[in-house]
This record gives C-alpha cells, sequence and structure tokens, in this order.
C-alpha cells in the first residue's frame, strides 16, 4: 500500500477514516499510518484546498490565549518535527516573532495582553526604542513598542500542502479526492460513510473537515454550533530579504513573513465576503485596502512590491473561539477536531492527540478543556 497516495474510489472497508484533508486531517492520517494502522482520508474536493491553503502559515505563540499556549507549544513542535525527524518539508522557520503596537492606547494594550500571557508560562522580551530599532531597522517609527518571543514561526501552506499527503501516502495512507459525505451512519460497531466517490464501513471515524465539520456532526445527531468566517490573504511577489522576524500586531489586524522563495504573506484576519452556505467567498476591497495599509505602515518597504495574489478562505470558530477536538459526543469510536481559531497552528498538534487516543496513547498535553461535549452544554456562554 506504501506510496499509493491519492486512489479514484475508498475502500469498501477501512480500519480508520479521516475526514478532511487539510491540516489536521492530513496530520492526524500521518500519525495513524505511522503507527500502522490502515487510514484512508476522504476529502470533497481538493486535498488542502480549502482553509489550509488559504492561510497565512504563521505560528505565533504571542497572538494565542493563554487557554491553549500547551496547545500551541506542542503544535511548534510537532511542525518542526516534521522536518527534523520525518523529513518531511513543510517550510518551517523559527526566526522568532515581533508583536508591534503604533499607538499609546495599542502600547498599553501590548503591556496589559503581554503580562497575562508571562504569567501563563510564555518567554519574550519587552522592545522600544534603540533596542527595536537596532533588531528590526525595517520598521517603522511609527511603532512604539514591541514584544519579542523566540518561538515564533511561520511554516509554507504551499510546502506543506504538497508534503504532507505525500507523507500520508508515503506511510501507507490512501486519500480520495472529490468525495464529498452524502450520509452517514452508525452501522454494525462501526460507521458506513456514503461518499460521491463510493460507500465504504469503518470502525473508527475522525472528523476533521473545517467549517464543514458541523454538517458531518448533525449526520450523526450532534449539533455543535460552529461558525464561519471568511479570512483574506494576500501574497507578493518574490524581493530580496525585508523581513526576519515574523510580525504580528496588538490589535490582531496583521500578520506578515517571507519566505524562504522571497515572497512575503500577508494577512491579519480581515474578514472578506462571501456565504457558507452558498459556498461563496470573495476577498473585500476595501477591507484588504485596510490590511495592506496597515502593512504599509509597519514596514514602509513592502510598498515597494507588487501584488501578486489575493484570495479569501473559510474558517470555522467555535463561539467561545477554543478548539473542539476530542471524542464526538453519543458516538463510540469517533472524534472531532474543528473551529479551532488559529486551525493552521494547531492542527499537526491535534493531529497528534486524536492519533493518541485512537491509539490508547496518554495525551501528549491535557486536553479536558478542549472537548466538544463544553459545546452541548452551554458551558461557552
Amino acid at each position: 500500500m506504501a506510496g499509493s497516495v491519492f486512489v479514484e474510489t475508498p475502500p469498501r472497508d477501512a480500519e480508520i477514516a479521516v475526514v478532511g484533508g487539510g491540516v489536521a486531517g492530513m496530520s492526524t492520517a500521518l500519525f495513524l499510518a505511522r503507527a500502522g494502522r490502515d487510514v484512508v482520508v476522504l476529502e470533497r474536493g481538493v486535498p488542502w484546498g480549502d482553509a489550509s491553503g488559504a492561510n497565512a502559515g504563521t505560528l505565533s505563540l504571542q497572538v494565542k490565549r493563554t487557554e491553549v499556549l500547551d496547545l500551541c507549544k506542542l503544535s511548534l513542535d510537532v511542525w518542526k518535527r516534521f522536518g527534523a525527524e520525518m523529513d518531511i518539508d513543510v517550510g518551517f522557520g523559527q526566526p522568532g516573532g515581533l508583536r508591534v503596537a503604533t499607538t499609546e492606547a495599542e502600547v498599553a494594550h501590548l503591556r496589559e495582553y503581554s503580562e497575562e500571557q508571562r504569567q501563563g508560562g510564555l518567554e519574550f522580551e519587552w522592545m522600544e526604542g534603540n533596542q527595536l530599532r537596532d533588531m528590526a531597522p525595517w520598521l517603522s517609527t511609527s511603532v512604539r513598542a514591541a514584544t519579542f518571543c523566540r518561538e515564533d514561526a511561520y511554516s509554507s501552506p504551499l510546502l506543506s500542502g504538497g508534503a504532507l499527503p505525500a507523507a500520508v501516502g508515503k506511510a501507507g495512507g490512501r486519500i480520495v479526492g472529490h468525495a464529498e459525505v452524502t450520509d452517514l451512519k452508525r452501522e454494525d460497531g462501526g460507521y458506513r460513510i456514503e461518499t460521491k466517490r463510493g460507500a465504504l464501513r469503518v470502525k473508527t471515524l475522525v472528523i476533521t473537515a473545517g467549517p464543514w465539520s458541523g454538517q458531518l456532526a448533525r449526520m450523526l445527531d450532534v449539533a455543535l454550533p460552529i461558525y464561519v468566517d471568511v479570512n483574506m490573504l494576500s501574497v507578493t511577489e518574490p524581493a530580496p530579504k525585508i523581513l526576519d522576524r515574523v510580525i504580528t500586531h496588538i490589535g490582531g489586524i496583521l500578520s506578515l513573513k517571507q519566505l524562504a522563495n522571497g515572497t512575503i504573506l500577508i494577512g491579519g484576519g480581515w474578514q472578506g465576503r462571501g456565504r457558507f452556505a452558498g459556498m461563496e467567498k470573495f476577498a473585500d476591497h476595501v477591507r484588504l485596502g485596510q490590511n495592506l495599509t496597515t502593512a504599509v505602515s509597519v514596514v514602509p518597504d513592502l510598498a515597494k512590491l507588487r501584488l501578486v495574489r489575493t484570495w479569501a478562505g473559510y474558517e470555522a470558530v467555535a463561539p467561545d473561539a477554543l478548539p473542539a477536538f476530542g471524542r464526538l459526543p453519543n458516538n463510540d469510536g469517533a472524534y472531532i477536531a474543528a473551529a479551532a481559531r488559529g486551525g493552521f497552528t494547531f492542527g499537526p498538534a491535534q493531529g497528534l492527540l486524536i492519533s493518541e487516543m485512537i491509539l490508547d496513547k496518554p495525551p501528549s498535553t491535557p486536553i479536558g478543556r478542549f472537548d466538544p461535549a463544553r459545546l452541548l452544554t452551554g458551558a461557552h456562554a
């Protein structure tokens, strides 16, 4: 089976089906396949073609809430291990990151927020004045202060989208594209999955379908409140080295990093237009202009570059903005990993932790607070 990555139709029977071919799904399948399990990935469209492909690739601890710092640290470790231990080129870099503030109010907010993170175990340096200019002379003089975290990193969504599926196949997994799930039922101690490419029976089911995860869970009588954002991302032409750090903004309105090929990814959670129910997603040109204006105001040299492409992608979010992953309530042998704001960052850790649950191993980090059952109890309200 090794090397048989993409197949036209699903097998009639398999041990484990992972529904969703983004970073969480591919990571789950990778760890299970490397453990010798029979796993097939079912993707409704092109693997890596939705949220994971429409992502800025920022892996920043500084932008995460204290509740998820341990999970984020684990995920950064897994991102690093992909290349260092598994020879999977995901374009990982860890130059450290600066989280910037440009006004007095933002500086005060940065001090308050970073102190909360310090108490949560995050290590960083406060920087301003000459110290900040010496580290990052390419920053605008409008940047008054920043925190520098040595652990902040990035990976390349483009490289990851080819490398992780290939690694799944090398480990013995199979991937079926354009296999949208049309029906899902509990059957004979497992699950029967109807797809547009054919049906299969499995003992274990893992739902990692991003914004479609809620629809799949409802097929198994689990109504999880999952909302969908439409985020925008832009990429510039290749350029000589400008940025040697990951850049984020205390206002949550900017992310910047320069990849090895010289292109600069510009994000920041700016919302595009569209309706998930109607499968529509477009760039919003007013908000795009605001995003680009913010980027240039922080790094003026960006104004010299041409924008190559802007696109939009869906992101699933829980009401409390925390990840929801673990056992699917009231369904033995079923698991879900969904609704993580910043899911590209968390995907590898979610894949590892879900695989540990299936393999009956102790979790690499506590996950109780992320139990999807909390969304059924009103605990998020």
